[in-house]
Formats: C-alpha cells, structure tokens, sequence
C-alpha cells in the first residue's frame, strides 16, 4: 500500500472541483518551459516559514512521521494579460516562485515565500498584493525540441544581490514510484494547486488569495544535478522528491475574496 493510500481521508477530498462560472476580472497567460521540483522538510521547520494558523499539507513517510512540502516552480510566463485582451498586447518574463504546500478551506494552497520576476513593470504593478514579489536577474538554458516537446538539460539561475536560486536538471527515465506512491499519484497529488497566497501590503488580513486554473499536467521526469536554494538553506534540503518539466501549459489566474 502507497502513502498516498494510507492517507486516505486527504485523497478523498481530491477530485477536481466544480467551478462557478468566472465573474471577475481574470488573467491569462502560457507557461513555457514549466519546471516544478518539490522536496520534503519537518512539519516544525515549515510552519516557522508561514503565518501562524496555517494548515500545511502532510503526509507520512514510511517510518510513520509527518512530513510537509515545499517548492520551486519556474516558468516563462507569456502573453500575461487581463483575458479579455488579445494576446498581442500581453507581457512576457520569467517567474520562479518558491512556497510551501498548504490546506486553506480544505482546498489545495500554496503559501509563497519568494517570487522573483525578470520585469520591471510586473514588480511594480505586484507590489500592492505581494510582499514577496522582487526583480531579478534570470540566467535560463533549455536544451531539446520545443516542436517535438522533449527536454535534455535545463538550468536556472536567479540573482539579486547575491544568488538566490540555482537549478540544473537532465531528463530522467520515468520512475514507478516516489517515496509518496506512484510516480503519477504523485504528480497529481503535489502539483494540483487550486489556491495561492501571498502575503500582502494593502489586503486586511495580510494576505492576497488567487486561484489559478489549468489543465492536468503531462511532465517529464528530470533529475536535479546541481541545487542551490538559498531563501531554504535552514531546511537542508537533501535530494528532490520530485522533479518535472513540461513544455507549456495554459493558466487561468484570478483573485477571490477570503471568508
């Protein structure tokens, strides 16, 4: 039996949800060259990183003690635009957000720690719901054929003043399973990401909540050559979990309004 199904009363609750029809303004874009590596860390060193009250996402490992999750998620953004607005007048740049998994209103969340962007005017127009939100400079190779949707080397760097993210990654073989379950189980179950939170200047309650909508992923498996995460130095982290890229995929994003 797999973690995931031991831990049956989470996965219950993990059918795609039923979406109201969209009745505010929302933003679209494509995600290009979408490189998600997620790892596991200490409930207590996790929830040093999130505001009190937080619900992180858990599950055991084999030895029966709790662990959460957090992650980096990089991609090119392109044609960022309110989606009424046609393509041509969005805006493209580069995006790495690092954040824990979290539960709110027992939906899947994330709560962000940092988010590093290539463009100066979208900083700028983030600084009223994101206190996290800085500029930087972003170093990005991808090897492989965009036509044909396959992935060879991957490498990002992020720096501000001094360096702040630095990934390498090659394609791997697929595995059959991860230390959570299967390796599909496992993609569904850390990258179907409903809510995000960011912690915010102008919002009440301190935060900015936006949901985002896209198809299931489709990734390749890669695996993680050289890593420096320096914003979770203190969580020493070890090997990846998990370590996917996928060529494009769509998004939906839109604010709604906490309880």
């Amino acid at each position: 039996m797999s973690v995931l199904e031991a831990d049956a009363p989470l996965l219950a609750q993990e059918s795609s949800p039923v979406h109201a029809p969209l009745k505010v303004a929302t933003a679209s874009a494509v995600l290009r060259d979408l490189f998600i590596v997620t790892w596991s860390a200490p409930m207590e060193k996790l929830q040093a990183l999130v505001p009190p009250g937080t619900t992180l996402e858990r599950l055991p490992r084999s030895d029966g003690q709790l662990v959460g999750f957090v992650q980096v998620i990089f991609a090119l953004r392109e044609n960022a635009r309110w989606s009424p607005l046609p393509s041509q007048l969005g805006e493209d740049y580069q995006e790495a957000t690092l954040q824990v998994l979290t539960r709110t209103e027992n939906e899947r969340s994330a709560a962000v720690i940092k988010h590093f962007v290539s463009s100066t005017t979208i900083a700028t127009s983030l600084l009223p719901f994101s206190r996290v939100a800085e500029e930087s400079r972003f170093s990005v190779y991808v090897a492989g054929d965009p036509a044909r949707q396959t992935f060879e080397r991957l490498g990002v760097k992020v720096t501000t003043h001094a360096v702040q993210l630095h990934l390498r990654a090659e394609c791997a073989e697929t595995p059959e399973a991860t230390m959570i379950g299967s390796w599909h189980e496992s993609v569904r179950f850390l990258t179907r990401l409903e809510r995000q939170l960011h912690p915010a200047r102008l919002s009440k309650d301190g935060q900015s909540l936006f949901r985002t909508q896209h198809p299931p992923l489709s990734p390749r498996a890669a695996t993680l050559t050289h890593q420096v995460v320096r914003p979770f130095d203190d969580l020493e982290l070890g090997e990846p979990l998990l370590a996917l890229y996928q060529a494009e995929l769509p998004v939906t994003n839109l604010p709604i309004k906490q309880k």
